[in-house]
C-alpha cells in the first residue's frame, strides 16, 4: 500500500508540475516576444569595443545585457507568483506593506544592524529574529514605511508569512548591507503588525548560482548574511516555492523557448 501511495503522490506532483511549466513557458515566450518587438540597440557610441569585437558581437552583448534586466525586473517575480499560486499559496508581487514600525523599534533595528556590521554579535538570524519579536512595536498613524515595497509576499494556509527580496547573485558590499537592514526591518514590521501570523520570515532569493556546480561563493554576501537562514539560491529558491524539485525543469523551459525564438532574435539583429 505504501508503494501505491508513493506512486500516486508522484503522479499528482508530475501533473501539477506539467501544468506549471506550461504557464511558465507562456510567460517567458510572451516576455521575449515583447522584448524582441520593442528592443533597439543602445545608442552609446563606443568605437573601441566595436573595433575589437565587431558590430555583431557588440549588438549581441547589448541584447544579452538587456535580457538580464528584463529577467530581473519582470520574469522572476512572475515565475515565483505562478508557481506559488499553482500550489495554493497566496502570492503578491510588488506587495505594498500597509504598516510601519515605531521610532523606538526602528532605532533598535539600526542598532542591531550596526552590531552585526561591527561583529559585536553573532550573525544568527534565528536568534536575532527572536530578539526583534520581543521589542517590535507598530508605528502610529498611516506612516508609509521606507521599505514598504516587497518583491514577493507569500502567505500559506497556516498563516506563515514570507517577505522575499529577489536580487542578482553578485551584489556589492553596499547593496548587501542595505538588503540586510531591509530584511531586519521586514521582520520587525511582521512581528509588530501581523499578529495572527504563525511565523515571519524575510529572505533574499537569487534565481541562479554563477558558481554552479560549485558552492555559491560571493564574498560580500557571505560577509553580511547568515547564509543558512537569510538566503535561498538556485534550486533552494525555486524548489522551496514549489514544494518539489522544479529548477531543472525551469532550465528546460528556457532552452525550449530559446530555440523557438532564435530566428526572431537573429532577424532582429539584421534589422537594427
Amino acid at each position: 500500500m505504501m508503494i501505491f501511495d508513493f506512486m500516486n503522490t508522484k503522479n499528482k506532483i508530475n501533473k501539477k508540475k506539467a501544468k506549471i511549466l506550461l504557464k511558465l513557458k507562456k510567460i517567458l515566450s510572451d516576455t521575449l516576444d515583447e522584448k524582441i518587438k520593442k528592443y533597439s540597440a543602445e545608442t552609446e557610441y563606443n568605437p573601441f569595443i566595436r573595433a575589437i569585437a565587431g558590430e555583431k558581437r557588440q549588438l549581441e552583448s547589448s541584447f544579452v545585457h538587456s535580457l538580464y534586466t528584463t529577467l530581473g525586473m519582470s520574469v522572476w517575480e512572475q515565475f515565483t507568483k505562478c508557481i506559488g499560486d499553482s500550489i495554493g499559496l497566496k502570492v503578491t508581487k510588488q506587495y505594498q506593506i500597509p504598516y510601519s514600525i515605531s521610532l523606538d523599534t526602528d532605532t533598535k533595528i539600526n542598532q542591531l544592524h550596526q552590531k552585526l556590521e561591527r561583529k559585536k554579535i553573532p550573525n544568527n538570524t534565528e536568534e536575532i529574529n527572536k530578539q526583534i519579536k520581543d521589542f517590535a512595536q507598530p508605528g502610529s498613524g498611516n506612516i508609509d514605511d521606507e521599505d514598504k515595497v516587497v518583491d514577493i509576499f507569500i502567505e500559506d494556509n497556516e498563516k506563515n508569512l514570507i517577505f522575499i527580496d529577489i536580487t542578482s547573485p553578485k551584489p556589492n558590499i553596499k547593496e548587501c548591507k542595505a538588503m540586510k537592514l531591509k530584511l531586519l526591518r521586514w521582520i520587525a514590521i511582521g512581528h509588530a503588525n501581523y499578529k495572527d501570523a504563525k511565523s515571519i520570515k524575510a529572505i533574499l532569493c537569487m534565481p541562479f548560482n554563477p558558481w554552479n556546480p560549485k558552492e555559491y561563493n560571493h564574498f560580500p554576501v557571505k560577509k553580511v548574511f547568515d547564509i543558512k537562514n537569510d538566503l535561498r539560491i538556485q534550486n533552494e529558491f525555486w524548489d522551496s516555492i514549489a514544494g518539489f524539485k522544479i529548477y531543472d525543469d525551469i532550465i528546460s523551459v528556457f532552452e525550449k523557448v530559446g530555440k523557438a525564438k532564435i530566428k526572431k532574435i537573429e532577424q532582429k539583429f539584421k534589422d537594427l
